[in-house]
C-alpha cells in the first residue's frame, strides 16, 4: 500500500464540484497543497483529520487547510451529496480584504441555520452555473459568487455561529505535535510509546483510528513535507532529508519520488 500523499491538482485559482458518486470519496488518507471545503448535502460522513473526527450531517460545512491529512468514511445509508471547493492560497491572498483567506486557518465544522445555509448553497450553485451559461465577464462573475460565499462564511464563522466540537484525544494530540515539532528524533513506535507511557498497541490503535493511517505513514507523509518546504527554500537535498529526519538517503528519494514523481532538486526549477 502506498505511503498516504498529495491527491489532486489544481491548475486554476480553484474547481468546484458537485458530486455524489462514491469513487471520488476521500476513502484513504491524503492531503492537499491547497485548501478545500466540504458542503453535505445529503447523507452522513465522517473526516479524520489531524488527531480530529468530524460528523457531517446533511447541511454541514467543513474547512479544511492546505496540507492536513484527511480521510472520512460513510455513515449513512441515504446517498451521499457534497459539493467541494478546491481554491488556491494564492487566489486567497491575492484579495484585497483578509476576510476570504481566513476563513481557511483552521480545520472547522459548522452547522448553520436554515437561511444561512440556504444563501450558502444559493451562492454555490450560482458559481457552478457560470461556466454554462457563459457570455461576457463570466470568470469575473463567478469570482464575485465565490467572494460573497466566502466573506459570508467568514462573518458566520467569526460570529454567529459556534464550530461544532469534533472528538478528541488530549494525549493523542499532545503526540502528534510532539511529531511535527521533532521530525528529526527517534519517532518509532516503541520510542514513541516509552516517551509517552502507553503501549505499543495503544499507540497503534490510536493511530488508526484518530489519524486515518499508520504512525510509520504519518510520520513519512510529514517528513517529505518539511523536506520539500526546505527543498523549495534552497537547502541542499542532503541537507534537508537529515533535517526531515530521514537517516537513508536512497528510502528518502524513493520515497520522495514515488510522493513528488520528480527528483529532489527539481522543486526548484521555474
Amino acid at each position: 500500500m502506498q505511503t498516504p500523499g498529495n491527491r489532486g491538482y489544481l491548475h486554476e485559482p480553484y474547481r468546484l464540484f458537485h458530486s455524489t458518486d462514491q469513487r471520488d470519496a476521500d476513502f484513504d488518507t491524503h492531503y492537499h497543497e491547497f485548501h478545500k471545503l466540504i458542503f453535505c448535502l445529503s447523507g452522513g460522513v465522517t473526516y479524520t483529520m489531524e488527531g480530529r473526527i468530524y460528523a457531517l450531517e446533511k447541511g454541514d460545512l467543513l474547512i479544511i487547510p492546505a496540507r492536513q491529512m484527511h480521510k472520512s468514511t460513510l455513515r449513512a445509508t441515504e446517498k451521499y451529496e457534497r459539493m467541494i471547493l478546491w481554491i488556491s492560497d494564492s487566489f486567497l491572498r491575492g484579495q484585497r480584504e483578509p476576510a476570504p483567506a481566513e476563513v481557511f486557518e483552521a480545520c472547522r465544522h459548522f452547522r448553520p441555520g436554515d437561511a444561512q445555509r440556504s444563501r450558502l448553497l444559493d451562492l454555490l450553485l450560482a458559481l457552478e452555473r457560470c461556466p454554462a451559461e457563459g457570455g461576457p465577464g463570466a470568470g469575473l462573475l463567478a469570482d464575485t459568487y465565490l467572494i460573497q460565499f466566502l466573506v459570508m462564511l467568514r462573518r458566520l464563522t467569526g460570529a454567529d455561529i459556534p464550530a461544532e466540537a469534533p472528538r478528541r484525544d488530549p494525549l493523542f494530540e499532545e503526540i502528534l505535535a510532539y511529531i511535527n515539532g521533532h521530525l528529526s528524533a527517534d519517532l518509532s513506535v516503541s520510542a514513541l510509546a516509552g516517551r509517552f507511557f502507553v503501549s505499543p498497541s495503544r499507540l497503534m490503535h490510536a493511530f488508526k483510528n484518530h489519524a486515518g493511517c499508520t504512525l510509520h505513514r504519518y510520520v513519512v507523509q510529514k517528513r517529505l513535507l518539511w523536506a520539500a518546504d526546505r527543498i523549495r527554500e534552497g537547502a541542499p537535498v542532503l541537507t534537508a532529508a537529515r533535517e526531515a529526519g530521514f537517516a537513508d538517503y536512497s528510502s528518502f528519494l524513493k520515497a520522495f519520488r514515488r510522493q513528488y514523481d520528480c527528483a529532489p532538486g527539481q522543486l526548484r526549477e521555474p
